[in-house]
């Protein structure tokens, strides 16, 4: 069975996990805080996606992608884990 992906699915899941890969070599301590980034990487990205496509706000776009509103969110998100020390 193909599983049909998107190249702006692809893209997204990329950017986010290298974001989270990225904030884990600098602040990580644990094996555990690389999946917890990694997954807040991810979920980020993907809220900051909607928020601007909702808000049809398009500051810099890679075909579907909202890069710079979704790697802000992303980051934020980022920040507020590791101030809550999740």
């Amino acid at each position: 069975m193909d599983l049909p992906l998107s190249p702006s699915l692809v893209f997204s899941f990329l950017l986010a996990s290298l974001y989270g890969a990225v904030f884990h070599f600098i602040w990580g301590k644990r094996w555990r805080d690389l999946a917890v980034y990694w997954v807040v990487a991810v979920v980020g990205f993907a809220i900051g996606q909607a928020l601007f496509d909702f808000l049809e706000v398009s500051i810099y776009m890679i075909g579907q992608v909202r890069v710079v509103g979704s790697t802000v969110v992303s980051w934020a998100c980022l920040f507020v884990a590791r101030w809550l020390n999740v």
